[in-house]
């Protein structure tokens, strides 16, 4: 029943895709923040999430950098 014309479950849908284009990155940016990388493995990982968010993302969660990878 729509008594207002809005379809909920059609809404939910539309209201994940904004949620995880604005999520991934940032949850990406904080666990980035909690890892001990410094220098320039650090900025490249941050200028990768903010340019290109969501590959950027996705690569960050697939390769999941530590502090002993090199330079």
């Amino acid at each position: 029943m729509e008594p207002l014309g809005i379809n909920f479950g059609f809404l939910l849908i539309q209201s994940i895709i904004p949620i995880v284009l604005l999520g991934l990155p940032i949850i990406s940016l904080v666990d980035l923040t909690k890892k001990k990388l410094s220098g320039i493995p650090l900025a490249l990982w941050v200028l990768i999430i903010c340019a290109v968010p969501l590959l950027g993302s996705l690569a960050y969660w697939i390769i999941k950098p530590t502090a002993e990878s090199r330079v």
